[in-house]
């Protein structure tokens, strides 16, 4: 089965079908935190083995780690109360204001000061 996907709110609503949905509001956040610390720490680990261990990249199961992540962030935004979309604007809006002219290091290193 392939659903169409058109908005970044139509995915979160499809990864509603394969969630947990009885979780009070601490273990909501607990258990949501925690698997996408380590679905990052498994993305991370397969790009330390490319690095460090010689394995060969593969971008297929780097895709599908953060297709992993991806899920998490949907779900525990959904059990926030907050659409994918918003988020995504948000974090946007957010950038547009840190680096109103686009990155670049010495906007950054200006902002660490």
């Amino acid at each position: 089965m392939s659903s169409k996907i058109e908005s970044l709110n139509d995915y979160q609503q499809l990864c509603l079908r394969t969630t947990i949905h009885s979780m009070d509001e601490k273990m909501t956040h607990l258990a949501w935190s925690l698997a996408l610390a380590g679905e990052a720490g498994e993305l991370a680990n397969r790009t330390k083995k490319v690095f460090i261990h010689g394995h060969p990249y593969d971008q297929d199961k780097v895709v599908e780690e953060l297709g992993d992540i991806l899920w998490y962030i949907a779900v525990y935004a959904h059990d926030i109360g907050v659409d994918l979309q918003e988020v995504a604007a948000r974090n946007i809006a957010k950038l547009e204001a840190r680096y109103p002219d686009g990155f670049s290091t010495e906007a950054s290193i200006q902002r660490d000061q």
